[in-house]
């Protein structure tokens, strides 16, 4: 078995450059859209409701919920994908808060009425006290009532489905991409992560990126959550709607503040078709869950 050297633990401090959007041509302002008409649809978040987007890179569904009438705040680490979401804001004329930050220190305390992180914003810490400080943030920066949506990796899916290695062109540049697993996925509450080195060459001059991210299963990730004070409503594999399976590619997670400050268990979270996040009226107050505590509407 060919042997992997270690990503570096602080590894999100350089990947997230110019490059990584060049990588990932595909992340872009349609999918933007179609995941934030999956939001809409589901969680009947009215807009004027506050929004942190965690983990917001360049901004692509920041912006996309401020054209919907959402008021936005953007926290990344990245100063080179913050400077194009804030010029990006300017060329459109919107109006959206971007902050320079860890998302491991929420920007706001009982600020927000919805935390949203998309595309695996998640996981990125070696250690699960750090990974766990994120769910800690998502529920220091909502509001009572407030609710969040996480879209993160399926781990059976992802090894079910794992490519070793891969190369192509991407406008001109060479990226090759190299993966392996860390930790034993048959292991009970194994530290099992999915590592990537992406090398690119261009122009004659070679560069390379590291990424890690921890595999937490459906259960540990609920039951982090929990612990955390958030309870799980919904769990999506895709943003088509469909339900949690091994062969599909996303745990799309959305929920609330546990009620009366305490998170409900994993196993009693209602699966697609049982019940709606939100009800059918247009605050936020309204758009409760069943035998739900009504939120503070939003102003």
């Amino acid at each position: 078995m060919a042997s992997h050297r270690s990503p570096a633990s602080d590894w999100y401090k350089t990947a997230f450059r110019y490059d990584y959007l060049r990588v990932y041509p595909h992340r872009n302002d349609e999918e933007a859209h179609r995941q934030v008409d999956f939001l809409v649809d589901n969680m009947d978040i009215p807009p004027s409701c506050e929004v942190l987007d965690l983990g917001c890179g360049d901004g692509r569904h920041s912006l996309e919920l401020a054209r919907r009438g959402y008021r936005v705040t953007g926290l990344d680490l990245s100063e080179e994908l913050l400077e194009r979401a804030r010029r990006r804001t300017a060329e459109e004329g919107l109006d959206i808060t971007f902050i320079q930050g860890d998302m491991r220190d929420p920007p706001g305390v009982s600020a927000f009425d919805l935390v949203v992180n998309f595309f695996t914003s998640f996981g990125y810490f070696q250690e699960d006290r750090e990974n766990a400080r994120v769910l800690d943030a998502i529920t220091r920066s909502l509001r009572p009532g407030g609710r969040f949506l996480m879209d993160y990796l399926n781990r059976e899916y992802v090894i079910s489905t794992f490519v070793p290695a891969d190369s192509r062109t991407v406008e001109g540049m060479e990226v090759e991409q190299r993966r392996w697993i860390s930790g034993d996925p048959s292991e009970t509450g194994g530290h099992v992560r999915i590592n990537k080195q992406v090398r690119i060459r261009e122009d004659g001059a070679e560069r390379s990126y590291d990424e890690s991210v921890r595999m937490y299963t459906l259960d540990e990730l609920g039951e982090m959550m929990a612990r955390a004070g958030l309870e799980i409503v919904q769990a999506y594999g895709d943003f088509d709607g469909s339900p949690v399976s091994a062969d599909l590619p996303r745990n799309i997670l959305v929920g609330q503040i546990g009620q009366s400050g305490e998170a409900g268990a994993f196993g009693e979270t209602r699966q697609p078709g049982e019940s709606r996040l939100a009800g059918e009226s247009g605050s936020c107050a309204d758009a409760a869950l069943p035998d739900e505590k009504k939120a503070k509407p939003c102003p």
